[in-house]
């Protein structure tokens, strides 16, 4: 059974394609979506600059947090995005990090941190729906402020740029994902769709054929319409009715000069 990214509060059964209405509103979600998508990734790379990743392995010991608990941070972190954002990912040492070393203001606990940037109800109903989670921007509803408050600075600075790229990284492949769904739905019109489009088309061609035939045959008739043939039948009629006129009262041409 296939499966699809949540993208909004609404559940997509498996052939919601070939419902025209649901599949307009998908369409339409997939598109906001991957607009959205592509301003993030656009945003976080301005915030990551030229700067490069930091290699895991060369993170150093700090006064506050040794060389394996960083590793560790971004490990979860990466995990963290990657499931969606969802709650039971986003570990106190992660929410300590960015409150403590990020430039974050301090919030009341760790899931009041959560849900001032990312929305627990979409991700509820994507679990509740079986739809799978990826870092969407129906998720990731304040990701503006998120990214303005996040600071790469001091001793923080390399794994800080880290965990931007990190984020780039699977905002980029979630869009990828995303126009892979798109361009599975334009194969599934074409498949469903063409078979009609070839009925259609030859239904018109059938039709087309038939005018054609009319107006060879009204050309015909319009052809035979002519004045030479309208008083020579006008004229043999009379001549039947009253063979005991002059024929010279029948001559075509002082008979023409009377119409109009």
């Amino acid at each position: 059974m296939k499966k699809y990214i949540a993208l909004s509060m609404h559940h997509y059964a498996e052939d919601f394609l070939d419902n025209p209405d649901i599949k307009k509103q998908r369409l339409s979600e997939l598109s906001a979506n991957m607009a959205t998508l592509s301003r993030q990734i656009a945003a976080v790379q301005g915030a990551i600059s030229e700067r490069s990743a930091c290699p895991p392995e060369t993170l150093q010991d700090s006064k506050f947090m040794t060389g394996e608990q960083k590793r560790k941070v971004l490990r979860q972190w990466d995990r963290f995005i990657q499931g969606g954002f969802s709650f039971h990912l986003f570990t106190d040492a992660i929410y300590q990090h960015l409150n403590l070393h990020c430039g974050f203001i301090a919030h009341f606990n760790r899931m009041g941190f959560h849900s001032t940037y990312w929305n627990d109800d979409f991700i509820a109903f994507a679990r509740q729906t079986g739809m799978i989670l990826r870092p969407v921007p129906g998720v990731f509803i304040n990701w503006e402020r998120f990214l303005l408050s996040f600071q790469c600075w001091g001793e923080w600075a390399g794994m800080g740029v880290t965990m931007l790229h990190a984020l780039k990284a699977h905002l980029s492949s979630t869009l990828v994902e995303l126009e892979d769904e798109v361009i599975d739905a334009l194969q599934h019109d074409l498949e469903r769709l063409y078979p009609l489009h070839v009925e259609e088309r030859k239904r018109i061609a059938e039709e087309a054929d038939a005018h054609r035939r009319k107006v060879v045959e009204l050309t015909t008739k319009l052809d035979d319409m002519d004045i030479d043939s309208f008083l020579e039948d006008r004229i043999e009629n009379y001549k039947r009715l009253f063979p005991s006129l002059d024929p010279a009262n029948f001559v075509e041409a002082g008979l023409v000069s009377n119409l109009g």
